[in-house]
């Protein structure tokens, strides 16, 4: 049984549902599979199939492009939506037609048919299209579209008795677009049935760093690590035989994991750029966080740090332990440089490994706490402005209670501080003696946790790279930045379990004020 036209909040500000939600009640209902198909994106993709996976659902990958759905057949199939979504071209979708990877679902009969042949169905999607998981869930949809047209629910209720047609009207006058249970289909059994389950995620696939003759990245990275023995005057600071016993079993304990790993290109991409920053007479950070932990960054002169004479923890840095035969962790070094000059060193990179091959990466912000409580308060339009200010000033913010937050069974900042703050919002929402919500404004309070977590907004990461073995267009989709730049349209942490290599290039005001003052000195 088959779930075809299943939108999440990654269509942004289209659609509500979260992909667990939606995986869990596929299971519930007895799904067999389902189709993820949000609007002109698939940067859903990695979180949809990873839930579906985890609730033994058939997790298949589609896209809407307003007339017709797209759908990856296969893992073939899959990199040729990517193309599809990259480019959001006709012609695209036409030519790789022809290979037979991709499924086009269509309402009538179309010019798609005669391209797609077999591989076109004709079905109304639209009828059973899935926006929210749960009926009770309508709400929380019309305020996202709410915010999306930059107007309000009274507002709303008002072009409904005095406007014929508008915008978005059929999700206000009806709450029927959610997750209904399965019916016998014979169109969406031979979807189903033409649709291959395939995996996602890769181990790391580093891009090539081309080492100086005679030398693999394994020896190469052994051969920096003596020279920097010697640059760093190690033999000094391990004047003794044990202070040498010390150094010497880092080194190599720390090279077998790395080795082990296959991770050597990691450490030689990153001495690299650091090296080509020193070498325009820019400063480079000297190692932030637990990078400063790793004994061979210093050997190489990525970090600045000597990790033995800080009593510094490898394992802080990298954990072998994560590491299993489907999956290697990667190490995060970040690289600190002057801001003014981080375009110019994504630009080296760019240089150096194909300005194909490189590129920045999309973030999404999300309605979160104090946010999501605000944007309903808004949306309704059931205070003033000022009473807004005064009811949202105690959410706190999420970094203040990050770890209280890991350890609720349901996360939510409004409702952290609906049990340990009680006094501070008890005029509009507190918890009663049932442990259920109470208070004037309940409704909307129950809203916001609902809605917190939900996708708003779509930017640009502000230190992740991408470096990439392959041209991207072909292996990620991509998406343009507000001022016209291609960036990679996953994630960090969907790009890294794809194999994507991420290295953050992070621009630091301090540096470049320290080196104004070193400059001024001279």
């Amino acid at each position: 049984m088959l779930a075809l036209n299943c939108k999440t909040h990654y269509s942004l500000l289209k659609a509500f549902s979260k992909s667990k939600n939606l995986a869990q009640r596929c299971k519930e209902y007895g799904y067999t599979s389902c189709v993820i198909a949000d609007i002109k994106t698939i940067s859903g993709a990695m979180d949809f199939h990873k839930s579906c996976i985890d609730h033994g659902i058939k997790p298949i990958i589609g896209c809407d492009f307003g007339e017709y759905l797209i759908i990856a057949k296969n893992k073939d199939g899959w990199f040729e939506l990517i193309r599809c979504v990259s480019d959001q071209s006709l012609s695209t979708v036409k030519r790789l037609a022809k290979n037979k990877n991709l499924l086009c679902v269509s309402k009538k009969k179309n010019g798609m048919s005669s391209i797609f042949g077999e591989n076109f169905f004709q079905y109304d999607y639209m009828k059973d299209g899935v926006f929210y998981v749960d009926k009770e869930d309508a709400e929380c949809h019309r305020i996202l579209l709410c915010s999306g047209m930059k107007s309000t629910i009274p507002k709303i209720n008002k072009k409904l008795r005095t406007e014929e047609d508008f915008d978005n009207k059929d999700f206000f006058v009806s709450s029927n677009f959610f997750l209904k249970k399965p019916k016998q289909n014979k169109t969406l059994d031979k979807i189903e049935s033409a649709c291959e389950e395939y995996g996602l995620s890769k181990n790391p696939i580093l891009p090539n760093f081309t080492c100086p003759e005679g030398f693999n990245q394994d020896d190469y990275l052994r051969e920096l690590c003596r020279q920097g023995w010697k640059k760093r005057s190690m033999s000094v600071k391990a004047n003794t035989p044990e202070l040498k016993n010390i150094y010497g079993d880092r080194v190599k304990k720390e090279l077998g994991v790395i080795l082990r790993a296959e991770l050597s290109g990691y450490f030689l991409i990153v001495q690299d750029i650091v090296n080509e920053i020193k070498s325009r007479g820019w400063l480079a950070g000297p190692g932030r966080g637990s990078a400063a932990g790793c004994l061979i960054s210093y050997l190489i002169g990525i970090t600045e740090v000597d990790p033995i004479e800080h009593d510094l923890i490898f394992e802080r840095f990298y954990n072998e332990g994560r590491n299993t035969d489907g999956n290697i962790s990667l190490p995060d070094i970040d690289v600190d440089v002057p801001a003014e000059h981080r375009d110019e060193v994504i630009d080296y990179i760019k240089q150096k490994y194909g300005t194909q091959n490189v590129s920045q990466m999309v973030t999404f912000g999300r309605l979160q706490g104090r946010a999501a409580l605000k944007e309903v308060l808004r949306i309704n339009d059931c205070v003033s402005f000022a009473e807004m200010n005064e009811i949202t000033k105690y959410i706190p913010n999420e970094a203040e209670i990050s770890d209280q937050l890991e350890m609720m069974e349901e996360k939510s900042i409004i409702g952290w501080a609906l049990e340990n703050d009680p006094d501070s919002v008890k005029s509009w929402c507190f918890i009663n003696e049932e442990g259920d919500l109470e208070g004037p404004l309940v409704d909307v309070f129950k809203t916001a946790i609902k809605i917190e977590g939900t996708n708003k907004s779509q930017g640009k990461h502000a230190a992740g790279v991408i470096i990439s073995k392959n041209e991207l267009k072909d292996v990620c989709p991509m998406v343009e930045d507000k001022n016209g730049q291609m960036i990679a349209a996953f994630e960090m942490n969907d790009l890294e379990s794809q194999g994507h290599v991420k290295f953050d290039i992070l621009g630091i005001d301090l540096l470049s004020k320290i080196m104004e003052i070193v400059r001024d000195e001279k």
